[in-house]
């Protein structure tokens, strides 16, 4: 074998050594991603519903004869006490003298009497001086404002969890009133299936009137959140909304997660680690299992 030969022999043994190292470099390079570590924080979970203020009491007295009014003692927007006379009629005074004796029950005195049932305002539309009533006439409105309630309807994704122990607070009048639940429907509305939730706050002061825009907080259990921006948010094999984070060995893993609130801002989710390492750039060019390098 000529010298020349065994010279291109070693040439080509060189080259091929020289390309499989090549190869095997160009193999082991990782794709680069940005990424943050991220700490969970502890908050309530809220279901927010937006509903309008009510008062906690109102109804129509109607009388049950025919009579004529003598006198209305009441103006509109009077308040007045419980079993309070409002109107007198023709009978009034001999009824009173005979129930005052005995003579009746408080049940036939009150077919003349028609005093107030509760506390409250006298609101506009009662009769006047002179006017025929018959039975079925409302005579008279009351409105009971000592306490407000606010009706609000959750959805059934919502429901669960929320129990008459919930803390609530009712956003009205740019002030936070804490309420308590008095009512949650045992069955969803046919049609919305949404779920009938009755929240009532002290209002002994008389500040919220009927029909004000109120919103209702209601503060569910405790969960850990993580602060995410929204570019981060990643979709799963089977279409699941979730992020894509590094273990300790960085490999990529999806999470799928679950969007407590949304911001313009930011984001916080649950379903992750209390700490997780979240790919911030360049999830999208990379898939569950893959091995990355980080800048």
């Amino acid at each position: 074998m000529s010298l020349s030969f065994k010279i291109i022999k070693v040439l080509l043994i060189f080259i091929s050594v020289l390309f499989l190292h090549i190869n095997l470099l160009l193999s082991e390079t990782l794709f680069k991603v940005k990424s943050m570590t991220s700490l969970a924080t502890e908050i309530n979970k809220t279901v927010n519903i937006s509903s309008t203020s009510e008062a906690y009491r109102k109804i129509e007295v109607q009388s049950e004869i025919t009579s004529k009014i003598e006198k209305v003692l009441k103006t509109k927007g009077s308040l007045v006490k419980d079993k309070d006379v409002i109107v007198e009629l023709e009978e009034y005074d001999s009824y009173k003298k005979l129930f005052d004796n005995g003579l009746i029950s408080r049940n036939e005195f009150n077919k003349i009497a028609l005093l107030t049932p509760f506390e409250g305002i006298l609101l506009d539309g009662h009769k006047i001086e002179g006017e025929l009533i018959t039975p079925g006439s409302v005579v008279y409105e009351i409105i009971d404002l000592s306490k407000i309630k606010i009706i609000g309807y959750v959805n059934e994704n919502e429901i669960n969890g929320i129990t008459i122990d919930n803390t609530v607070e009712v956003k009205i009048l740019n002030k936070k009133i804490l309420g308590i639940i008095d009512y949650i429907s045992p069955i969803a509305d046919y049609d919305t299936k949404t779920f009938e939730i009755i929240v009532i706050f002290d209002n002994s002061d008389l500040q919220v009137r009927d029909g004000i825009s109120a919103e209702l907080i209601v503060y569910k259990d405790k969960i850990k959140v993580h602060k995410i921006s929204p570019s981060v948010l990643s979709l799963g094999e089977n279409g699941d909304i979730g992020i894509k984070v590094l273990n300790k060995d960085n490999e990529v893993i999806f999470k799928e997660i679950e969007i407590i609130e949304d911001t313009s801002d930011y984001m916080l989710i649950s379903g992750l680690d209390d700490e997780e390492n979240i790919i911030t750039i360049g999830q999208q060019y990379v898939s569950s299992g893959d091995k990355v390098d980080t800048e």
